[in-house]
This record gives C-alpha cells, structure tokens and sequence, in this order.
C-alpha cells in the first residue's frame, strides 16, 4: 500500500512532536504529501454556536465567539509554523487545517473527505483536557476510520530496524504484510511475521488440527522464503494464544520498532463496537502500531 497522503493529528501536546515526525519519516519514505489538522473542542460551549446564540445574552454570545476566534487563530498560526518548517527542512509538500468541535468525529470526517491513505495520531497514557486523545476519542479514530491508522507510542518513527506483522492468512492481514514489506525495502528493515495458533479447542480431532497446523508451518515457510527472495531478513514464529495476545507476546520477545496488523473491514454499525484485536494490541503495545486497512 502506498501512502500518497497523509492527514497528522496536532494537539500541541508533548507527544505532538513525536507525532508529527513519526509521519514526516513515513511521508519522506514514500514521497507523501502531508496535512496537519487540529480540532478545537467544544469545552467552553455545549452546543454549536448556531444552537446556542438564541439562549444567550448577545453579549456574551459575542464574548464566547470571540473566544472561540481566538484559539482557532493561535491554532492557526502554530500550524503554519510547523508547516514551513517541515517545507524548509524536508521538501515536503505539508497542509494544514483548524476545525472546531467533536474532536474523532471532525479527524475521522476530514481523513474521508480529503480521500486520506493514513491518518497519524498520538496515544496519551493518561485523560487530560485540551488533549487530541482522551481516551475514548483514540478508540473512536481507530474503530471507526476507514483508512490506514498509525498510532504513535514510545519512541517516534525515525528509524526502523525490526517490523513486526501479525499474519492469519486472511485478506486484510495479507494486505498488512504488504504494507510492511513495502516500508521494509525502503528502510532494509527485517520483519517478523507473528501468527497465532488457537485452533486448539479442536484437538479432540487430533489429526485434522495436525494436519492444519503442519500446513500452515509449510505455507509460512513458503513465504518467509519469497521474501527473502525479494531481498529482506524475515522469519516466523506460531504462537499458541488468541490473536491479540500473541502480538503482544512478540513484541515483548522481538522488541520491533514497529507492529503492523490488519483490520477487518466492517459494517458501519459495527464500527462503533470497541474491544478489536487491533484496539486491544494498540492499548498494550509499548511501540507504534500501524493498522492497515485498505480503502
């Protein structure tokens, strides 16, 4: 998958940084074109201001307004700033946007509408106001978005030696290890590939769940041997838990400076259900989670 545009998540928190050159590295890798934006969230009015202008005293209506004038301005300004230095230092061609309200619902709109290859957030440990990230808000972009999410934990993406890919033979884990084949040869990065072995509630039939788990070392195989083909160090390791533990099993052994995993696509009404494979390795991985999903 080629990320041709990018859409970054700015809070002007500390982790902002770590952020916003985690999709600079991405963006320079595949020549991508890259916009910031910053969502000013409702705190000091409850309602849209269209909503609220006839319950309030048209003073402070307009005191409110101008507030709200103001911080998107000061927003606006240290979006610039950052843009053109992104511009002067890498090449890049960088964009950025100012947009008030719902902070997942505003990103998740304007990744769709500007047709967004992956959207580039930050995880926050902990709820604080004035974050991009409250808790619930992460969960929301990575349900919900229908492109490609890169959640940025610990170090930022400066660099990348080991990529870790969880791998069910299912379509959209297939496309996963597309994707980190293609960071890989740019980076000569080596890749891990990490597949989970749960089938075991069927060890009752004992030669079919051998037969299975003894194709699947065959096929892995196979494909450790065409990436090698093509140039890369890579290997394989079954790890018998669910799909979710698996990885963060991996991660601790493997200590990747990225993981990659796939993402079912999904009914719209499903979307809002929280819980995934893919949230439950975001929350417990201590380094940057990159979930795939193609368009």
């Amino acid at each position: 998958m080629q990320f041709k545009k990018i859409l970054v998540g700015v809070d002007f928190s500390e982790d902002s940084k770590k952020v916003i050159d985690s999709a600079v590295f991405l963006a320079k890798l595949f020549n991508s074109e890259l916009k910031l934006i910053h969502v000013v969230e409702n705190l000091i009015f409850p309602a849209a201001l269209d909503d609220l202008e006839p319950m309030v005293d048209p003073e402070e209506f307009a005191r409110i307004v101008k507030t709200v004038e103001e911080i998107v301005e000061k927003a606006s300004r240290e979006l610039e700033k950052i843009a053109e230095e992104i511009k002067e230092k890498e090449g890049l061609k960088v964009k950025f946007l100012v947009k008030t309200g719902d902070i997942a619902e505003e990103i998740l709109e304007t990744c769709e509408s500007g047709n967004f290859d992956l959207l580039v957030i930050g995880a926050h440990k902990e709820t604080f106001v004035g974050s991009l990230l409250l808790g619930n808000e992460a969960e929301k972009i990575v349900n919900k978005a229908k492109s490609s999410v890169l959640v940025v934990k610990g170090k930022p993406l400066t660099q990348l030696n080991k990529i870790l890919c969880g791998y069910d033979f299912l379509p959209n884990s297939i496309e996963a290890l597309e994707t980190a084949k293609e960071i890989a040869k740019k980076v000569n990065a080596e890749i891990d590939i990490i597949h989970a072995d749960n089938e075991e509630v069927f060890a009752h039939l004992a030669h079919i769940y051998e037969n299975v788990f003894n194709k699947k070392i065959q096929m892995l195989k196979q494909l450790k041997g065409e990436l090698e083909k093509e140039g890369l160090k890579a290997d394989f390791e079954i790890i018998k838990a669910s799909p979710d533990k698996a990885i963060l099993e991996a991660i601790k052994d493997f200590n990747p400076d990225l993981v990659v995993v796939g993402k079912r696509q999904r009914k719209d009404i499903k979307r809002f259900f929280l819980g995934t494979i893919a949230m439950k390795v975001v929350k417990g991985s201590p380094v940057s989670v990159l979930i795939v999903r193609r368009r």
